[in-house]
């Protein structure tokens, strides 16, 4: 008899277990992110804040139901709704998480079609701030950046599987971001390994950006031309203290200028292709200075011949060895 007992609740334990799992196997969920504003990129943080769009589909044949002739051809439900028909069910919902999301996001759209066949259609519109941690500066301000959007199940593997939904997959066309442009997005589902040695199901909107140079140009490389010409132009006086005096202003002009870049960016351990072009510039002044010094000094020596010389060449290779020294620390970086 106590055989008999035992057998029964390992019988009823292994179909709790299949049913938990499915006869079929795990449950296909559907999944799709547009994203549809990018509320704004904070470069120091390495994040961005977006509106999206998310709509999971998949069936539960709990929720299946007969349909009244003359009504419409599904039910909308909410979403606390739907989870107490399936707990009473003793089903469970595809639960997941956005998985690179910072701090909470805020809701401004939800709702639940649920069809005759059990056909679930759940949608979702919220903004959210997510982590960026990709970013890579070397090349600013020409550089590509990487975002995603990463959506990861709280389920393993055995009981849901996410599949892409491609008709609801995608950026649009009106983001609202004015520093950066996207120019391709791709999504994908992979699995991932959780802390329990499981897999989890988990789809990724990546999309690739890069920023408006014009903005750039016009802030930076030209004001920084300007500085670099009129650094030159002071070989044409003759007067070598005035020439010292400009490059001094130059130079504590070009300080101002790092200071007021360095507002954008965060602290990084390697150089950028702008903070190059801004070294190479303090190096060329620098440079101008030291040497407008010396023929003041040959100047004063009455060394007019070595002064007349160095001024000539110090004329001739400025702007050579500016390229020169530019083109090696760009390879360098």
């Amino acid at each position: 008899m106590h055989r008999l007992l035992l057998l029964l609740c390992l019988l009823l334990l292994s179909g709790w277990v299949v049913a938990g799992e499915g006869a079929d196997g795990p449950t296909v969920v559907r999944i799709g992110v547009t994203l549809d504003q990018i509320v704004g990129i904070d470069q120091k943080a390495e994040n961005f804040s977006a509106v999206y769009t998310l709509r999971v589909r998949y069936r539960e044949p709990a929720l299946a139901y007969e349909p009244t002739p003359g009504a419409p051809p599904f039910r909308m439900l909410t979403f606390a709704k739907t989870m107490e028909r399936l707990q009473a069910q003793g089903v469970v919902w595809p639960g997941m998480f956005l998985a690179n999301q910072q701090g909470r996001h805020d809701l401004s759209r939800q709702g639940i079609r649920l069809y005759p066949d059990g056909e679930v259609h759940y949608i979702e519109r919220a903004t959210a701030v997510f982590q960026a941690p990709d970013f890579d500066f070397r090349d600013f301000p020409f550089d590509s950046q990487s975002f995603y959007i990463r959506a990861e199940s709280l389920l393993p593997d055995s009981l849901f599987v996410f599949e892409l939904l491609p008709e609801h997959i995608g950026v649009g066309d009106q983001l609202g971001e004015e520093e950066w442009q996207v120019f391709d997005s791709a999504a994908v589902v992979d699995t991932v390994t959780g802390a329990d040695g499981l897999g989890y199901s988990r789809f990724s909107l990546g999309f690739q950006a890069n920023r408006h140079l014009l903005y750039y140009v016009v802030r930076i490389f030209v004001p920084m031309l300007i500085i670099l010409v009129v650094s030159w132009s002071t070989f044409r006086l003759k007067d070598y203290m005035k020439r010292i005096d400009i490059g001094i202003t130059v130079l504590l002009l070009l300080i101002a200028f790092n200071f007021t870049l360095g507002n954008d960016l965060p602290r990084l351990g390697y150089l950028t292709a702008v903070d190059a072009f801004i070294a190479g510039t303090f190096v060329i002044t620098g440079a101008v200075i030291l040497v407008n010094v010396q023929l003041r000094i040959w100047q004063h020596q009455k060394r007019e011949r070595e002064a007349e010389r160095l001024d000539r060449l110090a004329r001739i290779g400025y702007w050579p060895a500016y390229l020169v020294g530019m083109s090696t620390a760009l390879l360098l970086l």
